[in-house]
């Protein structure tokens, strides 16, 4: 039988040179394509375990503190400061005790505290004698304009020439007890445990080693003191993100107040239209004053200088003089922002749109001033307040924890051992402030450049502050009770790397949480932050929108799938292609051989025989493969220095054996079809010349011919149209997503980049495509000799002839083009939700190059047939 196949390849030298080359091309293919896969497999593994490493794997959080928005896996940047306890101390330690977690490192936001500056003698009065009006006005950038926050007036009495009773509403102190400028600050105080958070973000190599600043010991933890409140330890961050300014002036009203006479008028008006006399809320406010004084103090300013006065006595026993500013009344604590799904203003920028709205701020167990909270804000305020045991009239009916702070030591944020990278930081990892661009005006046209907003420090604002203070998880235990526990941060053990195991690994630790505690447990490793636009409403205006990069939740999962499966895509259209031409070329062959097939089994030649024949022709050429194979592999390993991938080789070789075994079943088939009676009578048949096709031109000869022999074109059709599609896919990723087959605006993740490497395996496979469509013209020319004498014969040039088959490859190649295009679109659709309907040069691409590649595959046949011999080939069909 092996000397039957090579007598055979021996008397078609050509065709077998051919079949050669194609084997060669679909080896050199095959290995490029595996070599190509492990380097830009090897590269995107690379970049997304960069993307894959954040600072925790796991974030737990409260049941009913899940946001709407991660149904579309969005998470809001700073969603940790919105979350006030909810998890208690014993479900931490049965998340610390599971065996997989490896760091379980707890936040515990305490709330807002009100710090307190006072610059000493930093406003001075006139010395005449009058009714002043001193307010103190807090405003805050908040990136849309300047906005008042608190605002608190009080008006003072000088020169005050008779007696003046107590149910008057201005103050009768000397004008030197206020020269004081007294700036109050909300500070954000939050609890962690020591010992996992320097494990977790190595916050203890972070603080200073400077005038006995040091990091939390053993021996730090919360006492109650009957003289000093609740002493708690405290690690201080003496840089201010605040923007903002206090705001100081002195008025001098208009009214008579010289003579004792003027005094005595207007004290009796007041009391008359004011008699409760409350200075907070004095009449006086409505009269009309003229400005003397003006002080203004940035909110920056007022923040580090309060830090700076804790500073300076590290390591001291705090006093238990209240006016030491060593502490400050814990106030109240604020909520999460609300989102609202809309409309994304350009959707092929931002996919995904929100808006939020401001409210009305109301407290609830408050006894202070209105003025001393936000009016109106974006997050919700709770109060720490609770009323007072001690029913006694003149008592408080409204009390506040007092905190202490024992300053332990300062910390520099900066100097946390975790990713700066924009592109895997997560809330609360860094402790640095969130911030925003505003990107859109209130019309929703582009403000160029965007202008950059930061947090103003504001407890209700849309971007909240970092904490400045932190302490001790105990503290925030008996501050705020056995549910103070706001989130926990969690390492798991085993999941380092990027890959299917580490994702189920963390599935399983995610859903053993969720059934053991019942609390909320969400996978945040491989994240990464995805711009959102959101639209910003104040008391129904739009004041514009703002653009921040959200945490995508999975991201980097989800692209490693996406790179596994784009990388798939490739291999498959390859040996799509390739098992396309051995089919072809199989086909072909058995055309050509069916007589001498008939006549064997007319000799008595049985079917298994011929079918090892093909079996024997298949193993011969896949075995050819291999060792070209093993020729390009080995080439590549030396270029590289590398060891030899055996993998690859044994992966060709089992490839290259299951193509060309394809193509000997389809030989088989067609054995089992042929009628020696039949075959030698007629050859192979004459199908065309049932097709009602009218012969009125060159175009409707050439349909005839393409309808007439319709299983081996659709080959060819089939062969050009599957790289055709691939290539116009590749166009598409190239110029209209920038050559990145999935990327986000900020470019974070790389899974498959379309670059030359890609472009030339599309050459091998173009290539193969036109050998496919080559041998099946080849073999139809062949076919049709007679039919072409006969033209000839009766007058056509051989010009005609060579425009006719040319005109048949043009049109296989048109039709090729029409599917691969389809399929191409097809794809983008399901991939993108588009249709590049806008991209003309596109589609004239797609066209015109499979019309080309028909065009070049039918140039030899085309000469094959011009070249036919009316005489010789009429004499010998007679």
């Amino acid at each position: 039988m092996l000397r039957f196949v090579l007598n055979h390849w021996r008397r078609q030298r050509f065709k077998f040179i051919l079949t050669l080359v194609g084997a060669l091309i679909i080896s050199a293919g095959l290995s490029l394509m595996f070599n190509l896969t492990d380097s830009s497999q090897g590269t995107v593994e690379q970049t997304l375990q960069k993307k894959w490493s954040s600072a925790y794997d796991i974030v737990v959080r409260p049941k009913g503190s899940q946001m709407a928005t991660e149904a579309s896996d969005l998470l809001e940047p700073n969603y940790l400061n919105g979350i006030n306890g909810g998890i208690s101390f014993q479900q931490y330690e049965d998340i610390k005790q599971m065996k997989e977690v490896d760091i379980a490192a707890p936040i515990a936001v305490i709330g807002y505290a009100n710090t307190t500056v006072s610059f000493k003698n930093a406003l001075t009065f006139p010395k005449d004698s009058g009714i002043y009006r001193l307010t103190s006005t807090s405003y805050i950038e908040t990136g849309f304009g300047r906005e008042r926050q608190f605002q608190e007036s009080i008006h003072i009495a000088q020169g005050s020439k008779v007696k003046v009773p107590e149910n008057i509403s201005f103050s009768t102190r000397s004008t030197k007890d206020f020269r004081n400028a007294n700036a109050s600050n909300p500070a954000l105080i939050v609890a962690i445990d020591p010992s996992e958070e320097a494990r977790l973000v190595g916050l203890d190599q972070s603080v200073s080693k400077k005038n006995q600043s040091r990091y939390f010991s053993s021996l730090d933890h919360f006492e109650n003191d009957k003289n000093r409140g609740d002493v708690i330890p405290v690690l201080i961050n003496p840089n201010s993100y605040n923007q903002g300014n206090y705001e100081y002036t002195i008025e001098k009203l208009d009214v008579p107040y010289d003579t004792e006479q003027d005094q005595k008028k207007l004290i009796e008006t007041l009391i008359k239209k004011q008699p409760d006399g409350d200075i907070v809320r004095s009449i006086l406010s409505t009269y009309p004053a003229k400005v003397v004084k003006q002080l203004d103090i940035p909110t920056s300013k007022v923040e580090e200088t309060y830090l700076q006065t804790l500073i300076d006595k590290i390591g001291m026993i705090p006093s238990s003089d209240p006016a030491g500013n060593e502490g400050a009344q814990l106030l109240y604590q604020s909520g999460p922002l609300q989102f609202e799904e809309t409309k994304s203003p350009y959707p092929s920028r931002w996919t995904n749109a929100y808006e939020i709205h401001s409210s009305t701020i109301k407290l609830k167990n408050w006894y202070y001033s209105k003025s001393s909270y936000p009016a109106v804000g974006y997050r919700s305020l709770t109060s720490t307040g609770k009323k007072n045991p001690n029913s006694e009239p003149d008592m408080i009916p409204i009390v506040h924890p007092y905190l202490t702070f024992k300053v332990v030591g300062l910390y520099d944020p900066n100097k946390i051992n975790v990713s700066k990278d924009p592109l895997n930081e997560l809330p609360m990892e860094t402790y640095r402030p969130s911030s925003a661009d505003l990107v859109l005006d209130a019309e929703g046209k582009p403000i160029n450049p965007a202008k950059p907003i930061d947090t103003s420090g504001n407890p209700v604002g849309l971007l909240t502050s970092s904490p400045n203070i932190l302490t001790t998880l105990d503290s925030a235990l008996a501050v705020n009770g056995k549910q103070a526990i706001s989130s926990i941060r969690l390492k798991v053990k085993g999941a380092a790397t990027v890959s299917e195991q580490s994702e189920q690994l963390l599935q399983d630790v995610k859903k053993q949480i969720e059934q053991e505690t019942g609390l909320i447990a969400t996978i945040t490793k491989g994240s990464s932050p995805q711009p959102v636009v959101t639209k910003v409403v104040d008391d129904g205006k739009t004041l514009g929108w703002i653009e921040q990069p959200w945490i995508h939740i999975g991201a980097a999962m989800t692209i490693f799938r996406e790179t596994s499966v784009g990388f798939s895509g490739v291999i498959f259209a390859m040996l799509a292609v390739a098992i396309v031409y051995v089919l072809a070329t199989s086909y072909v062959s058995m055309l050509a051989r069916r007589k001498e097939f008939a006549v064997l089994l007319a000799l008595g030649w049985r079917t298994k025989d011929l079918y090892r024949i093909v079996m024997i022709e298949a193993i011969l050429l896949a075995g050819f493969v291999s060792l070209v194979a093993l020729l390009v592999e080995s080439i590549f390993s030396y270029v590289r220095n590398e060891t030899m991938n055996v993998l690859s080789l044994v992966l060709i070789a089992g490839f290259s054996l299951l193509i060309y075994l394809t193509g000997a079943a389809w030989s088989a088939w067609t054995i089992r079809q042929i009628s020696p009676y039949e075959a030698i009578k007629t050859g192979e048949y004459a199908a065309s010349s049932h097709i009602k096709l009218g012969l009125r031109s060159t175009f409707t000869l050439a349909l005839k011919e393409i309808f007439g022999k319709w299983k081996r074109n659709a080959l060819s059709i089939l062969s050009i149209a599957l790289p055709t599609a691939l290539l116009t896919f590749f166009l598409f990723v190239t110029f209209h997503l920038q050559g990145v087959l999935y990327t986000s605006w900020l470019g974070q993740f790389v899974a498959l980049q379309v670059g030359p490497m890609h472009y030339v395996t599309m050459g091998v496979a173009i290539t193969i495509a036109i050998l496919t469509t080559g041998e099946i013209m080849w073999q139809n020319v062949t076919d049709r000799r007679a039919s072409l004498a006969i033209l000839k014969a009766v007058g056509w040039t051989n010009r005609s002839i060579r425009q006719l088959i040319l005109l048949e490859g043009m049109l296989i190649g048109l039709v090729a083009g029409l599917v691969g295009l389809s399929i191409s679109y097809l794809t983008i659709y399901v991939l993108y939700d588009l249709v590049p309907w806008d991209e003309p040069l596109l589609i004239g691409v797609s066209l015109a190059l499979p019309i080309l590649f028909g065009t070049i595959a039918s140039l030899l046949p085309a000469q094959i047939a011009a070249r036919v011999n009316p005489y010789q080939e009429l004499k010998d069909a007679g």
